[in-house]
């Protein structure tokens, strides 16, 4: 073929080391030995992994970190992308091994989706990770002694009831003043508790906390404590 400063080949199949080699002709027919140049044919996109937050099944906040790794066996992992759908995507940032990220609101479970590319150009497929978003306190109830309107003792049994849809309910706490509280307890159904003396409406107070210590604001039921007897008389 004529010579040109440039020419279209086609390399052999197959990821590696390609060498392409080359003779030159001319016109008295004299021809060279061979030259040759090679380059690494790399097809093959990067694989990897990510992880939020350690692999924590819950998070209290939208901010969270990632951890991320990739291997790429020629070029090299050049770069990577973030997206919280697999649809809308950051834009290709050098390759890191993590860093912070913002998960979109709303309780639920959250996927965060990573892409790497290579030195080559390659793209990987999103490699994924999820993680339930928790904000939410629990809800509950409280009954002293079984809902009576009187106690004639300031030892009373506490009737509790919580809920969390996420993480669980995890503890609870009590006072009977709203201001000066029992350290936190595990949450039960059942507790026991002593009135503060004196007799009057009493009312005692709880707060529920669930796994990712989201509390809940205060919950309260009133008894009267009446420890005096009656006086009276007769006459015949």
């Amino acid at each position: 073929m004529a010579y040109a400063t440039s020419y279209a080949w086609s390399l052999a199949a197959g990821d590696g080391t390609k060498t392409v080699y080359v003779r030159y002709i001319d016109a008295a027919g004299n021809t060279s030995g061979a030259f040759n140049d090679t380059i690494i044919l790399d097809t093959t996109a990067p694989s990897g992994t990510i992880v939020i937050n350690g692999g924590a099944v819950y998070t209290a906040g939208t901010s969270v970190t990632v951890t991320l790794s990739a291997t790429d066996a020629l070029s090299g992992v050049a770069q990577l992308r973030l997206s919280n759908d697999g649809a809308s995507w950051t834009g290709w940032v050098a390759y890191s091994t993590g860093g912070p990220w913002t998960l979109d609101v709303g309780d639920g479970t959250k996927t965060v989706y990573v892409q790497f590319r290579d030195t080559a150009g390659n793209a990987s497929g999103s490699f994924t990770d999820t993680i339930i978003l928790d904000t939410t306190a629990p809800t509950g109830t409280v009954s002293i002694n079984g809902g009576a309107a009187f106690t004639a003792s300031t030892s009373v049994t506490l009737t509790l009831s919580a809920s969390d849809a996420l993480s669980g309910v995890a503890q609870m706490q009590f006072s009977n003043n709203g201001s000066t509280w029992s350290g936190w307890v595990p949450y039960a159904t059942s507790y026991p508790w002593t009135l503060t003396a004196g007799d009057a409406p009493k009312t005692v107070y709880v707060q529920f906390r669930d796994a990712l210590n989201n509390t809940s604001g205060d919950i309260t039921d009133t008894i009267v404590l009446d420890t005096t007897a009656p006086v009276g008389g007769v006459s015949i």
